[in-house]
């Protein structure tokens, strides 16, 4: 389970993450101190549950949830302040706040709102996957690869260990696009297709035709992202090691390599530009190595 929280003050930061390991809810992927980007920032990291206080430099905590929920995020929020005035409470219940907690922190009321919307996603997630499953029992008739979805998606996880996209935002979006193009390709023997096509049969399949256009935005942003980071990865090995094992591996199959030689000069000189992805390579590449 993964956690952002948007707080101005540092000490509250640092007893929500205390309150967070110690209980092992989960991981603080990331702390925020100002609401000015904080919109953007969440969307990136996409945690299962956001903590974020009501009043903040920048833009205060009700417009971040209003402006998160326009923009299609599925996670689970909870408002953190010690203001008490009924109407702004009320505003940011109907924002989409799910929980409130007051200041000062209380370890012991904390921890309990904390574990119950977590044990509230994980029973969400449960039934999402029953349905899923009674869904495809009761209409698919393609037939599985022998190998299993379960070995290749082992194996995509390995190639994302090696290049460190282990836990990204992104990285599960980017293996439900992989699987897909492996359906295509093996199942259907499809050659050809567009990777639009498939965030928009993911999306449809995640949220339905309502707000599809916003959260397939969002998903390509994540994964395009998560790519990018892939791509500093590489060239930060390639910096350190040129004939590392990984870097030799992986550097040319997955990216451009005049990309990633520009990668590695802007991390050696940040005033030069970042190399550049492409996503069809990308996800090419990985599919290659994986069927070999």
């Amino acid at each position: 389970m993964n956690f952002v929280i948007i707080d101005d003050d540092k000490s509250i930061r640092t007893i929500l993450g205390m309150l967070i390991r110690q209980a092992e809810l989960g991981n603080v992927v990331a702390q925020l101190e100002s609401g000015e980007n904080a919109v953007d920032d969440v969307m990136f990291y996409h945690p299962d549950i956001l903590l974020v206080d009501l009043l903040l430099p920048g833009k205060d905590g009700v417009q971040i949830v209003t402006e998160l929920v326009s923009r299609g995020f599925k996670g689970k929020i909870i408002m953190i302040s010690c203001v008490e005035d009924t109407e702004m409470v009320s505003k940011a219940y109907e924002a989409g706040v799910m929980f409130y907690i007051n200041k000062p922190i209380n370890a012991i009321e904390t921890t309990t709102v904390l574990t119950n919307v977590k044990h509230m996603i994980e029973l969400e997630e449960s039934m999402y996957k029953i349905r899923n499953v009674l869904f495809e029992t009761e209409t698919s008739q393609t037939p599985k690869p022998s190998s299993g979805n379960h070995d290749l998606g082992n194996k995509i996880d390995k190639v994302f260990s090696d290049i460190g996209l282990i836990g990204l935002s992104g990285t599960d979006e980017i293996r439900e696009v992989l699987l897909e193009i492996y359906r295509i390709q093996k199942m259907e023997h499809h050659k050809s297709y567009r990777l639009k096509d498939i965030y928009a049969k993911i999306v449809k399949d995640k949220y339905g035709e309502e707000g599809a256009d916003i959260n397939q935005k969002n998903m390509e942003q994540r994964i395009r992202r998560a790519i990018q980071k892939a791509l500093a990865n590489l060239a930060e090995i390639g910096c350190e090691d040129y004939y590392d094992p990984v870097f030799t591996r992986y550097a040319n199959i997955l990216f451009d390599f005049k990309q990633v030689r520009q990668e590695m000069a802007h991390i050696k000189d940040p005033e030069t530009y970042a190399g550049k992805v492409n996503t069809k390579k990308f996800m090419e590449g990985i599919l290659t190595k994986i069927d070999k």
